[in-house]
Order: C-alpha cells, then structure tokens, then sequence
C-alpha cells in the first residue's frame, strides 16, 4: 500500500516520460549538496573533502527539457552551406616550393674561379722625380718631368668570393727630361735629361664588385719593395741679353752625367674593370699608381701606368 502511494505521488509530480531523468536529476543534486557539505566541514576541520568525481566539472546537470522546449528544438533553422571537402592529392604528385629570393648576384670567386695568373703590359705617363747636384761651385736643384715610359708586370692570386689577395712582379721604364734645369742664379741654367728603372716586387689585396655575370670592378692596394736605378745628363748654359733685348745663349761645357742605384719601398694602388672572356680567360684593364721612395739624390717619384691585361683562371 505504501509502495502504491510513491508511485501515485511520483505521477502526480512529473509526467510518465520524465520519470527516469527527474529521478536522475534528484540523486544528482543530492549528490552535489553532499559534497558542498564534505567541503565546508574540511575547511572548517582541516579535513580532506570527499572526492567522487573530477571537481572540475559541475555535479549539476541540466534540467530535464519540457515538452515544448523539444518541439521547438525539433524546428528547422536556417539553411546552412556544407564546409567544402579538402581536395585529397596524389602521394606521386611532385611537391613544389618556391623561394622567397628571387635573385642571388654570384660571387667572382664563383664565376670565375679561386685563383688566377695574369701578365700585363702599362703606359706610363705623366710622371716626375726631383734631383740635385753640383757643378763649378753651383748648386743645381730642379724636377725632372716625365716622358713617356712602359711596364711589364705578372700578376697572381686568389680569391675569397669578392676579396682577393695578389703577388706582382713588374719592371718600370721611365724617361724624364728638363730644358730648363735651374742653379738658382740667373743666366746660367742646364738642359737635363735622365732614365728611370725599376724592378719590384709586390703583394696586396682588394675588393670585386660584380657590375654583370661577365664584368666586374676591382679595387687594390699593395706594398713592396724594388731596386730602383737613375741616371742623369746635363750640358750647362749660360744666357745674355744684348742692348736690343735679344738672348745669346754660350755652352759652358763641362757636361755632367751621374748614375745612382738602390733598394727602395714601394707602394701602389689600382682601379680598374675585369671582363670574363671565356671558359677560363678573362681580360683588364685599369689605373695604377706606382710611388718609390728616395734614391739617393733623387727624390721619390711617381709613376701613373695605365694597364692591360689578359689571363686565365683556375
């Protein structure tokens, strides 16, 4: 009879197709309010609390929907586009990548090799050096002007992509010559000539800067040593002025000649532009400074050489 009376109130309380979900939801909020209670008495007793599920998930479930909530739930919504499928490819299709740099300038190391030998031949033009002597208790001191001249030269070296490195050995040949030879007192002058030779030795280093895939700019500087030899010439004169304003010019004879040798310190520096030809061989041409030191009684000279050249790589 007793039995016959829960399940009489049990309808009473909730429809027939409720009956398990609120019974569900009864145990479920009894649970719960257990577990709240298990807390508050470990705080206040310094006990652990009872663990029976993850704590981090609610012990409250959701309440059990009604009977309109489910016909609504039933309505249709609005239309909705399926997600398009990934296209599936092939395990033989070939992968393809693409770099982000589109262009990469190569280095001369590797256009046109680690090392290189080039023979040249040089202009040389423009040049001076400066000279003292004496002569019948006079003093000459005046500047020998440069005529032209020529140079051989064989260069060598390696390259680090743009850096490089070279050895040279070269041979100058110079002319120089001065009309007006000065002694410092009037009238009396000399007509001068003298040569100008040099065998030096070289080493340095520069920079390339690839202009195209076939030329290329280049930057070097050098130091060395050489064995630099002068020889000078001269015929003394003496100059007067008759009562008309004209010259008479007298040779005092007594030609004066001098010949002077020694190791001197040399250094240099060239620009100029390098053109890959073919296969291994590639051409130059450029500028190059050539300044000596003191020899003797001649003052350090300058040679300005313009070069051409042409060798191979390796």
């Amino acid at each position: 009879m007793f039995l016959s009376f829960l399940t009489s109130f049990s309808s009473a309380q909730s429809p027939s197709s409720n009956f398990s979900s609120e019974r569900d939801y009864r145990y479920r909020m009894m649970q719960q309010r257990m577990l709240e209670l298990s807390e508050k008495m470990g705080k206040v007793s310094g006990t652990e609390p009872i663990q029976l599920i993850d704590r981090n998930q609610s012990l409250l479930p959701e309440r059990p929907k009604t009977e309109a909530q489910k016909s609504y739930d039933a309505l249709p919504g609005p239309p909705v586009d399926p997600l398009p499928m990934p296209e599936e490819t092939p395990w033989d299709a070939p992968v393809e990548y693409q770099s982000e740099v589109t262009r990469v300038q190569p280095t001369n190391q590797q256009i046109r090799g680690d090392y290189y030998f080039m023979p040249m031949i040089g202009l040389a033009v423009t040049s001076y050096t400066t000279y003292s002597f004496e002569q019948s208790d006079r003093k000459f001191h005046d500047e020998l002007d440069g005529e032209w001249g020529n140079s051989i030269a064989l260069t060598g070296g390696k390259r680090w992509e743009n850096l490089m490195t070279y050895f040279r050995f070269s041979y100058q040949h110079q002319r120089y010559e001065n009309n007006d030879f000065s002694s410092g007192i009037a009238g009396i002058h000399a007509e001068a000539e003298g040569m100008e030779e040099s065998y030096s030795i070289s080493f340095g280093g520069g920079y390339s800067v690839p202009l195209l895939n076939k030329l290329s700019t280049i930057g070097t500087l050098g130091i060395g040593t050489a064995w630099r030899r002068n020889s000078f010439n001269s015929d003394l004169y003496f100059t007067t002025f008759d009562s008309k304003g004209g010259s008479v010019t007298t040779n005092l004879g007594s030609p004066y000649s001098d010949f002077q040798s020694s190791m001197v310190f040399t250094y240099d520096l060239a620009l100029g532009f390098e053109y890959f030809l073919a296969e291994n061989f590639s051409s130059y041409f450029g500028y190059r400074m050539l300044g000596l030191t003191s020899n003797k009684d001649f003052e350090g000279s300058f040679q300005h050489l313009f070069e051409l050249g042409a060798g191979a790589n390796f």
